[in-house]
C-alpha cells in the first residue's frame, strides 16, 4: 500500500434542511406518480404532507442558512412542484371537461347577458306593466 492512496471522501453529515428537502423530492416524485393515475386520496395526503414538511423547511433554514448544495436541491424541489401543480390543473380541467360531457347542464359558464348559468337558479318571474 503506498502512502498517497487517499481514503474515499466521506459526505458531509446532513443537516436537518438538506433531509427535509430530500424527502420533499422524494415525495414530489410520488405525487407526480399519483396525479398521472388519479388517485385522488393519494394527492391529498401528500398536500398534507408537503404542508408539513413546508414548516419543517421554514423552521431549519431559519435557524441555520442553507449551503450551496441545499439551495441547488431547493431549486430541484421548486421545480418539481411547480410541475405537479401543472399537472394538477391539467387534471383538473380533464375531469372537468369529462363531468361537462356527462352532464352538459351543470357545465359552469355564462349567459349572453353575463349573468352565470349552470349551477345557478333559474330567474324569478318577472312581473310586466302593460298600463304604461
Amino acid at each position: 500500500m503506498s502512502s498517497g492512496a487517499r481514503k474515499p471522501a466521506t459526505p458531509p453529515p446532513a443537516s436537518p434542511a438538506g433531509e427535509v428537502l430530500r424527502e420533499l423530492e422524494r415525495l414530489l416524485g410520488a405525487e407526480r406518480d399519483a396525479l398521472a393515475r388519479l388517485d385522488r386520496n393519494a394527492i391529498e395526503a401528500f398536500a398534507t404532507r408537503k404542508l408539513e414538511l413546508d414548516a419543517e423547511l421554514r423552521q431549519h433554514a431559519a435557524a441555520q442558512p442553507l449551503v450551496p448544495s441545499e439551495k441547488e436541491l431547493l431549486e430541484r424541489v421548486r421545480q418539481a412542484a411547480l410541475s405537479n401543480q401543472l399537472l394538477l390543473a391539467h387534471a383538473r380541467s380533464c375531469v372537468q371537461g369529462v363531468l361537462t360531457l356527462l352532464a352538459p347542464g351543470n357545465a359552469p359558464g355564462y349567459s349572453a347577458s353575463g349573468q352565470p348559468h349552470g349551477n345557478s337558479q333559474p330567474p324569478p318571474p318577472l312581473a310586466l306593466n302593460f298600463r304604461g
